[in-house]
């Protein structure tokens, strides 16, 4: 036992400083946390009567709780992950596409209670054959030498910013930087489509890209979770982070066919947001567009407090599916994933 008392009011205090710099609303962190809003709003007024769980689950979330043997916890995860990136790119010239200084988005997730952990080298042939989604898929594995992943410190590595590489496409949406390890838990970073050629960097983000992504991620990680022996029950804690997003007006760029779905301008007031929810294989597999949308509300938030029409993200999702099965992709899981599957 310790005598050493736990400033409560103090660690309250900390929790929400790191919510609010963390771009957290209450609902977001419960979402990250698995808990529910009431749980977080009361844990910031001070409440001392919570389950001893829930509090973990919350300080957790926040980066501020370090469970016993869970030195491999998502949030250490993606701190690692994040701290390599900044190595690699330490030594590129300040104008590297790869460094994308305008700002990035990240994506992370963790496959809850992985037993059937393969080998590096099965995983990385794994990887390989996961079924594409779109034109440049989450998680990609290229084969030609230099950006080939590789396996680094338990865990397959991949980075496509490497300076002494050949590009084909030298801007920040091509110099993806992804991390996967043996029991399911996976990052991934990349920079904007929007910072590309089409126009001036920092001035646009993409009314649709988000929806596009973030599906892309979700479907990636119930296809892992499954090819790891997961049920439809299983939990799958999922994370986001957009940087730079300050100033950006918010455009149909990607697909200008919905610019009539923004009758005003709308444009970012703060410079990042961080999104999570826990969700499982089944909500993935069954309710994408919803659980799309209960992630991302958020972030469009961030643009003068844009509210997308449901519709968006249904539509966006079942142009996202038609896209897979179109190109003839391996079914995601045992079961099978259709349009609209969740109406």
């Amino acid at each position: 036992m310790t005598n050493l008392p736990i400033d409560w009011r103090f660690v309250v205090e900390e929790a929400v400083r790191r919510r609010k710099d963390e771009g957290h609303t209450q609902r977001s962190l419960a979402a990250l946390a698995g808990v529910s809003v009431p749980t977080v709003n009361a844990f910031e007024q001070g409440e001392i009567n919570l389950r001893f769980e829930r509090i973990v689950a919350i300080l957790d979330a926040l980066g501020l709780f370090v469970q016993s043997g869970r030195t491999d916890s998502l949030q250490s995860f993606i701190y690692d992950a994040r701290t390599r990136w900044h190595g690699l790119i330490t030594d590129l010239p300040d104008d590297a596409s790869a460094r994308q200084s305008q700002g990035h988005s990240e994506q992370a997730y963790a496959i809850d209670g992985v037993e059937q952990l393969p080998t590096l080298s099965k995983l990385r042939e794994l990887l390989a054959r996961a079924p594409k989604t779109s034109g440049w898929t989450p998680f990609w594995v290229p084969t030609k030498d230099g950006i080939k992943p590789t396996v680094r410190e338990g865990l397959i590595e991949c980075w496509l910013g490497k300076p002494e590489v050949d590009r084909v496409f030298d801007d920040p949406a091509h110099s993806d930087f992804w991390q996967v390890t043996r029991d399911g838990t996976a990052y991934l970073q990349r920079g904007y489509q929007e910072d590309g050629p089409d126009f001036e960097p920092a001035t646009i983000f993409d009314l649709t890209l988000p929806i596009w992504r973030t599906g892309e991620v979700l479907l990636h990680a119930a296809w892992l979770a499954r090819e790891l022996g997961a049920e439809t029950s299983t939990k799958i804690r999922f994370v986001a982070r957009y940087t730079g997003l300050a100033g950006r007006e918010l455009l149909a760029w990607a697909k200008p066919l919905l610019r009539l779905a923004l009758e005003e301008r709308h444009r970012a007031r703060s410079d990042s947001v961080e999104l999570g929810a826990t969700v499982t294989v089944g909500d993935i597999e069954d309710r994408l567009a919803t659980t799309v949308e209960g992630i991302l509300r958020p972030l469009y938030e961030r643009f003068d407090g844009y509210a997308p029409p449901a519709e968006l993200f249904a539509g966006q999702v079942d142009d996202l599916l038609r896209n897979l099965s179109d190109q003839g992709g391996a079914a995601l899981s045992s079961r099978s994933i259709s349009p609209r599957a969740d109406r």
